[in-house]
């Protein structure tokens, strides 16, 4: 049975929530699983999937023995802090947060229900979790951080003379600024220094990437809305100037950059599903490491786009190719 719930925000937002259970089944057998986004994108649909399939995979089937109460805030935080409440006022067995700002209104919210969160680039910085390793509180998860040491092996594959990597991103977000640092890591050791170009809006991104041309033999775009809200411009400056655009996460290829390594979100939300399981099984979240999808899942996405690659003046080698989950023309 589906029960669609419609209720304003105090910013007038309707926020749409979905219950699923069935009669079958007593209340008190069924456990009460809330999950939670501030925005539906692609990649974070897919997680909500993977996290239903993946507690399916460990025996707790919607509609079996397992409600589901999805809650969509449609980019309004005051109705996600209203989610958050209601999660809370029904009790649930346990959230699942999806994205950093979603993560922190629910831990905002209750110190109490088990946290279980997926899609958050960096829990420390975000102050959801004080160490990844036995976090204790009522808060554990999967972080999305992107295999940066892997996505820069694949840049300097197809840019060997890789030396300067421009890195345009919004200096007012924690995920982004973790990125940077991590990039700038990984980057050393390959001998790739890192040469920023901040835009705090979107309409900043235009002079701050040109900022770059002649500084760089590469641009990196992290996934930071900001940015990526004026990618098509930034790709466009690429091929004006030959050089070559990467971004970190893989649907930026399909929109013009060379290419991308990153992760598969359904197999996040998977693995995300298998630790709300722990948890619905009896495990406490403070004894529950966090973990890095990256280090966990077997296999990453690899996209290239040879049309992109073509008008920023690099080739594809077949050893690339061979790599590649995805190849646009």
């Amino acid at each position: 049975m589906h029960r669609f719930v419609n209720w304003k925000g105090a910013a007038g937002l309707v926020g749409i929530g979905m219950l699923m259970s069935a009669s079958a089944t007593s209340a008190a057998d069924m456990k009460k699983v809330a999950i939670a986004t501030i925005v539906e994108v692609p990649q974070l649909v897919e997680t909500k999937e993977g996290v239903i399939k993946g507690l399916a995979e460990r025996g707790f089937v919607v509609g079996k023995n397992i409600e589901i109460d999805y809650q969509n805030s449609n980019g309004n935080m005051s109705t996600q802090q209203q989610v958050a409440k209601k999660f809370v006022g029904d009790a649930v067995d346990v959230i699942v947060p999806i994205t950093t700002p979603t993560a922190q209104a629910m831990v905002t919210a209750t110190k109490d229900i088990p946290i279980v969160f997926v899609a958050v680039t960096d829990p420390l910085k975000a102050k959801l979790i004080p160490q990844f390793k036995q976090p204790g509180g009522n808060v554990t998860g999967v972080s999305d951080a992107a295999p940066i040491a892997a996505q820069l092996k694949l840049f300097k594959q197809i840019v060997p003379n890789l030396k300067k990597l421009g890195f345009v991103y919004n200096p007012g977000l924690d995920s982004s600024k973790a990125t940077l640092g991590w990039v700038q890591d990984q980057g050393k050791e390959l001998g790739i220094e890192v040469v920023e170009a901040a835009a705090p809006t979107t309409n900043e991104v235009i002079p701050a990437t040109n900022k770059l041309i002649g500084k760089v033999d590469a641009i990196y775009v992290p996934n930071d809305t900001t940015v990526v809200a004026a990618l098509e411009t930034i790709v466009k400056i690429g091929k004006d100037t030959k050089i070559p655009v990467f971004t970190g996460e893989t649907r930026g290829v399909g929109r013009g950059s060379v290419a991308s390594l990153g992760l598969n979100y359904t197999q996040v939300g998977m693995l995300t599903g298998h630790m709300v399981a722990d948890v619905l099984e009896g495990k406490k979240p403070a004894t529950m490491d966090a973990v890095l999808a990256y280090e966990k899942l077997p296999e990453t996405v690899v996209v290239v786009n040879k049309g992109a690659a073509v008008s920023m003046g690099v080739v594809l080698s077949d050893a690339v190719l061979k790599q590649a989950t995805q190849v646009i023309e």
